[in-house]
C-alpha cells in the first residue's frame, strides 16, 4: 500500500469466449461518426460486451436516453448474475500494442477520490488536466448512481523520467499471471494483461511512494507552493469527475466506518508514464456546426486582433469549405490557443446558436467542414513534457485541449469493478 492516492484493488476480469467483442473503445471517441459505432454493433452482435455497459457520446441528446440508461443497468446486472467475471486482487500490468506498432505500458489500479479534484484551484495529489464539460456529466451520473459495477477508460499520468517502474515490470512478466492476450477490434492493436504477485505489487508501491517525496517533487518541477501533483488525469477527465460527484453525494449519508472502505470512494484507472515514448500528445480539434460562416469570421475578427499573415501571437488553422486558412491572434485571452479559441466559440454559440464537437485528426475536420454552414479548427499540439508544470502553475487546461494518441489508441473498456 502507498499513500499517493493510487493503489491496488479487486477487479472483475471477463471470462468470455470472444474478448475482442467484449472490449470496446472509450465512449467519447468518434462522436461525429455514428458509422463507427454501427460497425461496432455489427461486430459485437449478441455477444457479451462492454458496449452494452456504456453510452457512446454520439448518442447523447437522443430522445430515448432514459431507455439507454436502463438498458446499461440491466446488462451490468445480467453479467454479474450470469457469472461472466472472475475476481482477482492486486495490480494489473498492461502491455498495449498500438496501431503504429509501439507498445504502451500501464498499471490498472484504483484512485482514491478523496485525493482527487477537478476544481482549478484544487491542490490534491490527483488533478484533472482539462476543464470538465459539465452538461455531459448528467447522463453519466445517472448511470453511475444505479450501476452495480464500473468499467473505465480513465488514464492517469505520472512523471517517472527514468522509467524505473515500467522497466522493472517489463522484465518480470514471467513472475506474473497472464490474465488476457487478444487483438482489439477495428485494427486497434493488441493488449496483454498480467496480475502482479504480492512481491511485485509491493515493489510498485515502493516506487509510487517515491513520487510523494516533496523535495524530489520540488526539484523536478520547480514549484513548491501549489501542493503536490503526483498524478495528472490524461484521459477520462469527465468520467473521473462523474465518479467524484457521485461519491460526494453518497458519502453524506455514510457512517465514519463506511467512509473508509466504501467501494464507491474509489474509481478504476490505468496509470501510464508521461515519458513513455509511445505516448504522443495530439491536439483535439473542433467542428462548429450550423453557423453563418461569414458572421462567424466577422465576430472572430471583432473579438480578437486577427492577422492572416505570420506574426507574433497564437495561431491555428480554420477550415472553411474544407480549405484551411491559418489565423494569428495577436491578443490572446488564454496561455494556449485552444483556450483562446474555445472561449470565443462558447460565446459565439451562446449569442448566435450553433453546436461544437471535439474530434481527432485532420481528415474528419476537412470532411465535415466541407458543408456550407460548418467550420473546422485544427490546433498545434502542446508540449507533453511541460504538462505537470502547466497544470501546477496555470491550473486546468481548457476542455478538450489534448489527446493522448489517436482515437484507435485510446483505452478500451475491459476490466470491471464492483462499486456497490
Amino acid at each position: 500500500m502507498n499513500t499517493t492516492g493510487f493503489s491496488s484493488g479487486k477487479f472483475m476480469i471477463p471470462d468470455v469466449e470472444d474478448m475482442s467483442s467484449w472490449s470496446v473503445i472509450s465512449c467519447d471517441q468518434y462522436t461525429s461518426q455514428p458509422q463507427y459505432w454501427h460497425k461496432v454493433e455489427e461486430f459485437v452482435k449478441t455477444k457479451p460486451s462492454t458496449l452494452n455497459m456504456i453510452l457512446p457520446e454520439v448518442y447523447l441528446g437522443s430522445e430515448d436516453i432514459d431507455q439507454h440508461v436502463a438498458s446499461i443497468n440491466r446488462a451490468m446486472r445480467t453479467y454479474v448474475r450470469r457469472h461472466v467475471f472472475k475476481e482477482v486482487e492486486g495490480y494489473i500490468y498492461i502491455q498495449r500494442n498500438l496501431s503504429n506498432g509501439l507498445v504502451r505500458h500501464g498499471i490498472v489500479g484504483i484512485v482514491d477520490l478523496e485525493k482527487y479534484t477537478y476544481h482549478p484551484e484544487g491542490t490534491e495529489n490527483i488533478r484533472s488536466t482539462e476543464g470538465i464539460i459539465m452538461d455531459r456529466l448528467l447522463t453519466r451520473l445517472s448511470i453511475r448512481e444505479i450501476a452495480p459495477i464500473e468499467t473505465s477508460h480513465t488514464m492517469l499520468l505520472m512523471d517517472d523520467r527514468e522509467n524505473t517502474l515500467f522497466s522493472y515490470l517489463e522484465k518480470n512478466t514471467d513472475n506474473m499471471e497472464k490474465l488476457y492476450d487478444f487483438e482489439l477490434m477495428n485494427d486497434s492493436g493488441q493488449i496483454k494483461g498480467f496480475l502482479m504477485s504480492e512481491e511485485i505489487s509491493a515493489q510498485v508501491d515502493s516506487e509510487l511512494q517515491k513520487l510523494a517525496d516533496f523535495e524530489s517533487f520540488k526539484k523536478k518541477h520547480g514549484v513548491s507552493d501549489k501542493g503536490m501533483l503526483i498524478y495528472a488525469v490524461g484521459d477520462g477527465n469527465g468520467s473521473l469527475a462523474c465518479a467524484k460527484k457521485h461519491w460526494e453525494k453518497l458519502k453524506r449519508h455514510l457512517s465514519p466506518a463506511k467512509l473508509e472502505n466504501h467501494p464507491a470512494r474509489y474509481a478504476m484507472a490505468e496509470l501510464v508514464n508521461l515519458n513513455d515514448p509511445s505516448l504522443v500528445f495530439e491536439p483535439i480539434n473542433r467542428i462548429i456546426f450550423g453557423v453563418d460562416v461569414h458572421n462567424f469570421i466577422g465576430q472572430l475578427e471583432k473579438a480578437y486582433n486577427i492577422s492572416y499573415q505570420e506574426c507574433d501571437g497564437q495561431w491555428f488553422d480554420m477550415y472553411i469549405k474544407g480549405v484551411p486558412k491559418r489565423v494569428w491572434i495577436k491578443n490572446p485571452t488564454c496561455n494556449i490557443v485552444t483556450g483562446t479559441v474555445q472561449m470565443f466559440i462558447d460565446n459565439y454559440i451562446q449569442e448566435f446558436s450553433g453546436k461544437v464537437d471535439y474530434v481527432h485528426g485532420e481528415n474528419i475536420v476537412c470532411q465535415l467542414s466541407g458543408k456550407s454552414d460548418n467550420i473546422g479548427t485544427i490546433f498545434p499540439a502542446i508540449d507533453k513534457e511541460k504538462l505537470f508544470e502547466t497544470v501546477l502553475i496555470d491550473g486546468v487546461l481548457p476542455k478538450k485541449t489534448f489527446s493522448m494518441g489517436s482515437s484507435d489508441d485510446k483505452r478500451f473498456y475491459l476490466e470491471c469493478r464492483k462499486i456497490k
